[in-house]
């Protein structure tokens, strides 16, 4: 069982998030918050594992409780919930195990569940298939073993591939995180998600410029100082054959 606790300053919210894990016999929701300040009053004396945490707090963001959170408990895991789906891009600086729109879509939450159970287990394992992006002219159906990366140039997105990059339709990078969700990318820039299976290397370049070198790829890919330990953890956690 997974020790599991709600923020949430809106109590239909949290009944309805507390309704939907009931079918989850893996997730033990062992309390409920309306504040960040709660909740780290309850952590100095119980244990928790996972936090289903809203980002849109009166008093505080979820993403101050996430940064608290990852500061002073690094193994508890956290799904970032909201009504608003803008907030993606931000969320996904703190490489949350999963951003939910409220109200909580049951596909979505069983996905989430599943990532949680991996993370949990210490086990990491991608799906691997097909995925059909729009582009400028109709649709292209793209496996994705063989994306590099993905790049926002101004205000257009280019898939790289080994063999050569398309343009595909104006997405948020946090509507690309979700479709690529579980397949194994990551966030690593607010204008590049790379793939994590094709990272050669991760090094820096200079005071604080960091990239990523990539199978295929001859350029380095840039990563955010912020976004730079997150990547190395996720590429550790796989068990990749990386020079960091």
């Amino acid at each position: 069982m997974i020790k599991t606790v709600l923020v949430d300053d809106d109590a239909n919210s949290r009944r309805a998030a507390a309704a939907a894990l009931k079918d989850y016999e893996e997730i033990d929701v062992t309390a409920e918050f309306d504040c960040g300040e709660a909740l780290f009053e309850y952590l100095q004396n119980n244990s928790a594992e996972l936090v289903f945490l809203d980002i849109e707090l009166e008093k505080e963001t979820g993403f101050e409780i996430a940064a608290k959170l990852r500061d002073k408990y690094p193994k508890i895991m956290f799904v970032f919930l909201t009504g608003h789906s803008t907030y993606a891009i931000d969320g996904y600086d703190f490489q949350p195990v999963n951003f939910l729109t409220k109200p909580i879509n049951p596909d979505k939450l069983r996905r989430t569940i599943d990532l949680v159970l991996d993370r949990s287990s210490g086990k990491k394992s991608f799906k691997s298939g097909k995925i059909m992006f729009k582009c400028i002219k109709g649709y292209n159906l793209i496996d994705t073993k063989d994306i590099c990366y993905i790049e926002r140039r101004g205000r257009k997105n280019w898939l790289v591939t080994g063999k050569g990059e398309v343009q595909i339709a104006y997405y948020t990078m946090g509507e690309l995180m979700d479709m690529l969700e579980g397949y194994g990318f990551f966030l690593c820039h607010q204008s590049y998600i790379i793939s994590l299976d094709k990272i050669e290397a991760i090094y820096e370049e200079g005071r604080l410029l960091y990239y990523a070198r990539l199978r295929g790829c001859a350029a380095g890919i840039p990563i955010s100082r912020g976004h730079y330990d997150e990547l190395r953890r996720a590429v550790k956690e796989i068990g990749g054959a990386v020079r960091i």
